[in-house]
């Protein structure tokens, strides 16, 4: 285990200390009804180059993406197009089977990934997705076998930033195992974010960075945020096993903290994104609501000319920002209503009045623009 930094805050629980809870949450006791019953499959990703991961697999839909995967030497994409960037699996168990849905993320990690193929792997078979070739991806074989359940026992979880207490950790056992972690802001300021990075042994293991989807503050003083961390996957040997379980984590490092008034502790992996997530967080806000008022405004009746006054209406009722979101959300909030702004503007400088079903084309063609913008600022 790793030596413990000075001023870091700690939460290691002994095994005497914890029985009576962990037995509890780990489901000892008995599963509660009704309650969904533990993950007994795995989908299995072989790769040419060698390499096997293992995805715990259940009725629960799920996704995963890796920037590495073996190329095809010499490809070079088609004209225009970007390269693949990385390889999605989107899996679920359906009945005794694994449907698998694969698809390709082209020059960046942001969604619609472009499909490849749709396949469904059965106990006993291996499936290889040739389709990826198309791509210059080399082809990945998909396989199953059981689940025997995860050893249970908690991790030491740290902290980086004094005023981020460690309140809480149980265990979780279904669908996935994982477990549950409850922070407390002790600090004067609002948290924007934080980088979690975990460890089994001295290797890094998951790792997630934590914000709030509306620009707000994901915990403001005094506040406590509680969130899950699934353990569905993990690599595999060179052949692979009858049976897989899962490793537990031995260690939870929360290693960077940014706080609303932009000062940070830590080092972050990634400090090219502490504004950047900010900014999406509130674009997506804005969009989810451009949507939500496009699509009212088509539902009412009226002239073509109504139309587009009920579209104004609707659109000048959005609020420019929300007076608790974080400096940077409030400003894509803005910037990206002053976009629909615009739109709405070189629409009404058509010489004449559109008629009704002009209007609604124009209409239905605005909002499937701002659908698709949204989509590609969700995650995957």
């Amino acid at each position: 285990m790793r030596a413990v930094p000075a001023g870091i805050a700690i939460l290691a629980l002994s095994a005497t200390v914890a029985a009576p809870r962990l037995r509890a949450a780990a489901g000892l006791t008995g599963q509660a009804s009704g309650s969904p019953a533990p993950a007994t499959v795995a989908l299995v990703e072989t790769w040419p180059d060698g390499r096997i991961t293992y995805e715990l697999t259940s009725a629960r839909r799920a996704s995963m993406w890796t920037p590495g995967f073996p190329r095809i030497a010499g490809y070079a994409p088609p004209s225009g197009e970007k390269p693949v960037y990385a390889v999605q699996l989107a899996r679920v168990l359906v009945g005794a089977n694994i449907q698998v849905d694969v698809s390709v993320l082209l020059g960046s990690a942001e969604p619609p990934g472009v499909p490849v193929a749709t396949v469904i792997v059965s106990p006993g078979s291996r499936v290889v997705v040739e389709g990826l070739r198309k791509y210059g991806v080399q082809p990945v074989t998909l396989s199953m076998v059981p689940v025997t359940p995860m050893s249970p026992y908690l991790p030491s979880v740290f902290s980086v930033s004094p005023r981020i207490e460690i309140a809480g950790v149980e265990l979780l056992t279904a669908p996935y195992p994982g477990y549950r972690i409850t922070l407390r802001n002790l600090g004067t300021q609002g948290v924007s974010n934080f980088h979690l990075q975990s460890y089994r042994g001295s290797e890094k293991a998951l790792s997630t960075l934590r914000r709030s989807d509306d620009g707000r503050p994901l915990m403001n003083p005094g506040e406590i945020y509680t969130f899950d961390m699934n353990i569905t996957s993990g690599p595999g040997r060179d052949v692979p096993t009858e049976t897989w379980s899962p490793a537990p984590i031995d260690v939870v490092d929360i290693e960077s903290v940014v706080w609303a008034d932009g000062s940070k502790e830590g080092t972050s992996p990634y400090p090219q994104l502490d504004t950047f997530v900010e900014r999406q967080s509130g674009q997506r806000l804005q969009l989810r609501r451009i949507v939500e008022a496009l699509r009212a405004a088509l539902a009412e009746p009226g002239s073509g000319a109504e139309l587009l006054a009920a579209v104004k209406s609707r659109i000048d009722a959005l609020p420019e920002a929300d007076a608790d979101q974080l400096e940077g959300a409030q400003l894509a909030m803005r910037g990206t209503k002053e976009v629909l702004v615009a739109d709405l503007a070189r629409f009404e400088q058509s010489p004449s009045l559109p008629s009704r079903s002009a209007a609604r084309q124009w209409m239905m063609a605005l909002l499937d623009r701002y659908q698709s913008w949204l989509t590609r600022l969700s995650p995957p």
